[in-house]
């Protein structure tokens, strides 16, 4: 018995050893987290997003499903002492309050009011054409609801990281409020589910590759097939830009990069509500991968991007944001990773989502 025990356990080990080599032997190349903006008045246009620098090779695919919930409890500043509030003191908006007060406003150029959380599933697929080629496409689903996540983010604030109004707002409310000179432009409060959302696509190139690092260049263009709430449509917006990676230790890899976004105008919904739609922009991030195992990866992004409108009083969305993304890459098969990430905003300028959960699943064919 003894040693047909000592016989399992070394089969066993054997087996556990090989497996372990084999996904050491060809880590999975993921590139930086594709973080995304999910703050509400982002949804319609193209923004910034890192962009993995290593090409494929020829003939060869990869997939990835990518599933984002955002919570974004964010207003005016003008509406903090503005708005009503029920018998225990919590903010509920509603259509009938913003037709009956939206003349007091007349002279303010934009008031917002966004209380929602929005999930996003993506389906990206990258096809190596050449051996320092991709070409890429994804195509995006959104659900808009009340949420799931104010009680986390509530208690999360409570521990001493404050969000001013965040214990004052009705939990799990849908409220989308935009006016414009005392008119209102947009109101909803109603859930929308499985949103087909406008495709991208795209093109990466390596122009330059050393012993530790590589470079490539890409461009993107989003086409305005869908609308977003049912109402705005934008322009056919691009991005261009620049990714790197770098590697000076086995264990360390450093991805970095970098583009521009031009947003054209949409259509006269989409223009007039953010007062000749957003601006061009600029965005950026750096990450950092720790690959003590190939099996298990932690890795740590910045991300930033500039402000989407032009300045106007009341709100601070001309502005720039920083935010983190941490997460956790898990390799449970030589072709298959699942990644579980973190995001939240570093600069308060109540221009992004308040936190983003999200996992996604990689393959490679």
């Amino acid at each position: 018995m003894r040693g047909h025990g000592n016989g399992w356990f070394r089969r066993f080990g054997f087996g556990f050893s090989l497996a372990a080599v084999l996904v050491a032997e060809d880590p999975t190349e993921l590139g930086p987290f594709p973080t995304r903006e999910m703050f509400p008045l982002a949804q319609a246009s193209a923004v910034y997003q890192p962009i993995d620098p290593t090409p494929l090779g020829a003939g060869r695919w990869r997939a990835t499903f990518n599933h984002v919930r955002g919570n974004t409890f964010e207003f005016s500043d003008i509406l903090k002492s503005q708005a009503p509030r029920d018998v225990s003191g919590r903010v509920f908006l509603t259509r009938e309050f913003v037709l009956a007060h939206a003349g007091e406003y007349a002279s303010i150029p934009l008031i917002f009011y966004f209380d929602e959380e929005v999930v996003r599933s993506t389906v990206r697929v990258r096809r190596g054409i050449t051996e320092r080629t991709d070409l890429w496409a994804e195509i995006p689903f959104q659900t808009h609801s009340g949420g799931k996540l104010d009680g986390v983010i509530e208690g999360f604030h409570s521990l001493g990281f404050e969000q001013y109004g965040r214990d004052r707002v009705g939990k799990y409310q849908l409220v989308m409020v935009v006016m414009a000179y005392g008119k209102l432009l947009f109101y909803n409060d109603e859930s929308i589910r499985g949103k087909t959302q406008d495709p991208t696509l795209g093109i990466t190139h390596q122009f330059a590759k050393g012993e530790a690092w590589n470079l490539s260049a890409y461009a993107s263009v989003k086409p305005p097939l869908t609308s977003t709430y049912a109402v705005y449509r934008s322009g056919w917006d691009q991005t261009y830009g620049v990714t790197g990676r770098w590697q000076p230790l086995a264990r360390h890899v450093f991805y970095f990069g970098g583009a521009f976004v031009r947003r054209p105008n949409g259509n006269v919904a989409y223009t007039s509500m953010t007062l000749g739609g957003p601006r061009d922009g600029l965005g950026a991030h750096a990450a950092w991968e720790y690959r003590r195992s190939a099996r298990w990866r932690p890795f740590f992004q910045l991300y930033y991007q500039t402000g989407l409108l032009k300045p106007q009083i009341y709100q601070k969305l001309d502005r720039p944001s920083l935010q983190h993304d941490l997460g956790l890459h898990w390799t449970v098969r030589r072709n298959a990773t699942f990644s579980f990430h973190y995001m939240n905003n570093i600069t308060h300028n109540e221009n992004t989502a308040d936190m983003s959960l999200g996992l996604s699943l990689d393959m490679r064919f």
